[in-house]
């Protein structure tokens, strides 16, 4: 008997037996690649796959499509297969003495750090294949006029538009005669559009012969740009590229009095505050935009030079220095073409008399000052090349064999000479029109009283080597070591590369810029290459729609222009745009 009484508590369960029918089966997962390794793993995996193969693992699941799209593996992928951090196709220099980098425009300046590295390889391969979205502006430009007048020559004058591109901006001007010549800026979207006047200082009829974009950084997000008229004025507007409705004129130059050194403006450098034009008669003047009003410093003749021309300015080291790079048609004896370059340094100077001697380093300009005051800008050191190298004097047979390289190089007549600082590339024009004694570098007599070579170059006697073609581009490497008064001071130096060959037609016009180079042909074809890499690819073929009876109606002048993300044309007044950002 027990001594004391149970409670009242009542007792725990009885424990039930374990059947096979009462166990529950939890889903086993099955091992495989995407769930036994780490992310990490999987990413150092993925950074040893080619681009292709990366593109088909995004395809396969979620998981690999997010970690196929990791920003540093294509930033790797970016700097192995184009060796840039960032896009190429800006204008200018990046900093450096050699100028062998390129500073981005300001328009392209971003706040934003963060790079996109997939899409830039993308746009990038698109620029290598020639694979671009098409867009046609159904306006063409030069109906675009407001308050025009009637023109005594206008019989006579070729049209020409000029485009430059301000980041997502396009600035656009016809040449057509006008009391009040329009400028058009065209936004991201094409319907987005807004008319610009330059109403000249003087009344009269006059037109737009040039635009240059301020290479300079930006300050408080406005851009800069300088347009030139025919009447040698030229005025400088500032826009904002976020709301450019209002654009605002800042500064207006009006030269004294006309004359072929100064006015017709044919090409123009802008870097703030320098601004640089070079005349129909190939005159260079220098002008001091710091301060308004606008002050000409210097003026330098050329009567060695001749156009087509391009310029380059840029700031390689300080804001007090800045160096300009000059590409030009340049004559062979007894008519025949070629190619030559000049590099100008331009910096303050302290005050210097009027009746000073011309400086000794300037081997190819005679200069002449138009203000004698203290720190104006004015060049300090010149250099030039030619491509051509003919000896002085007599030649034997053995300086003969030596030059017989470059004599095959010669040509009758040139389209385009475009360098970015450099690479220089030569267009040949028209054989046709040298046949018929046509040369387009030769000034006219009434612009310049500069002698061009004889007429009789289509002669039988001095036609170019069997192995020239007109619709090959001519490629050359500009070396500018950094200049010194050392004996053992290099020399510069214009190396013929190679030949470029694809276009079908001979060139209209040609751009280049940060080693890439687009032609425009006379057929409508555009091509793009890769001056560095050695590539070309067509990006439009020809436009047989447009035949030559439309041509010689229209009597317009072929232009092109490109940045990083699209090319620019207008041929027949017909302007395209097309875009690799897809």
């Amino acid at each position: 008997m027990l001594k004391r009484s149970l409670s009242a508590a009542p007792l725990p369960p009885a424990k039930r037996l374990h059947t096979e029918r009462h166990h529950v089966h939890l889903p086993v997962q099955k091992l495989s690649f995407d769930n036994s390794l780490y992310d990490e793993l999987i990413l150092c995996i993925f950074s040893h796959l080619s681009w292709m193969d990366l593109c088909l693992s995004q395809t396969t699941n979620r998981n690999w499509g997010r970690l196929a799209g990791d920003n540093e593996i294509w930033r790797n992928l970016y700097l192995k297969e184009y060796g840039r951090t960032r896009l190429r196709g800006a204008k200018g220099f990046i900093g450096r003495v050699d100028g062998r980098e390129v500073r981005p425009l300001p328009g392209r300046a971003k706040t934003d750090e963060f790079k996109d590295w997939k899409w830039m390889f993308r746009i990038s391969s698109n620029w290598r294949k020639g694979r671009c979205l098409v867009e046609t502006y159904d306006q063409p430009l030069h109906t675009i006029s407001i308050n025009t007048s009637p023109h005594p020559h206008s019989g006579k004058f070729d049209r020409a538009t000029h485009i430059i591109l301000a980041g997502s901006w396009t600035i656009r001007a016809s040449s057509l005669p006008s009391n009040r010549p329009t400028m058009v800026l065209v936004g991201p979207r094409s319907e987005e559009q807004h008319i610009l006047m330059h109403e000249p200082s003087r009344p009269g009829v006059s037109s737009i012969t040039a635009l240059a974009l301020d290479q300079s950084p930006p300050t408080s997000g406005q851009l800069s740009f300088v347009c030139c008229l025919s009447n040698g004025e030229f005025s400088v507007f500032q826009f904002n590229h976020t709301a450019p409705s209002r654009p605002s004129k800042r500064a207006t130059y009006q030269p004294s009095r006309r004359t072929p050194r100064t006015s017709t403006i044919i090409q123009a450098a802008y870097y703030h505050p320098l601004l640089v034009t070079l005349s129909q008669s190939f005159s260079l003047c220098v002008y001091d935009l710091s301060a308004n009003p606008i002050r000409h410093t210097q003026t330098l003749s050329s009567f060695t030079s001749y156009p087509p021309a391009s310029l380059v300015l840029s700031a390689p080291s300080s804001s007090d220095s800045y160096k300009l790079v000059l590409a030009y048609s340049v004559p062979v004896y007894p008519g025949h073409w070629s190619v030559g370059a000049t590099e100008l340094m331009i910096s303050k100077t302290s005050d210097r008399p009027t009746d000073t001697p011309p400086n000794p380093s300037l081997p190819s300009f005679s200069e002449d000052f138009r203000y004698s005051i203290p720190s104006a800008m004015s060049v300090t050191a010149s250099r030039s090349i030619r491509a051509f190298d003919v000896p002085s004097g007599w030649v034997d047979e053995n300086k003969l064999r030596a030059m017989r390289e470059q004599w095959s190089r010669k040509i009758l007549n040139v389209a385009d000479a475009q360098t970015d600082g450099k690479w220089v590339v030569l267009a040949p024009g028209d054989v046709a029109l040298s046949l018929q004694g046509v040369h387009s570098p030769s000034p006219s007599p009434s612009t310049s009283g500069y002698s061009s070579p004889p007429s009789d170059a289509a002669s039988h006697d001095f036609v170019s080597s069997s192995l020239h073609s007109p619709t090959s581009l001519q490629l050359y490497r500009l070396v500018l070591p950094f200049q010194s008064n050392a004996i053992s001071a290099s020399p510069p130096k214009l190396n013929f590369v190679r030949t470029l060959h694809g276009q079908t037609s001979p060139v209209s016009a040609l751009a280049l810029a940060d080693g890439r180079c687009v032609s425009l042909g006379l057929n409508g074809s555009v091509w793009v290459w890769d001056l560095e890499g050695g590539t070309g690819a067509e990006v439009a073929s020809a436009d047989e729609c447009m035949t030559a009876m439309d041509l010689n109606q229209e009597c317009t002048k072929d232009a092109v222009s490109f940045d990083e993300r699209r090319i620019i044309t207008v041929r027949a007044g017909k302007v395209v745009v097309r875009r690799f950002d897809i």
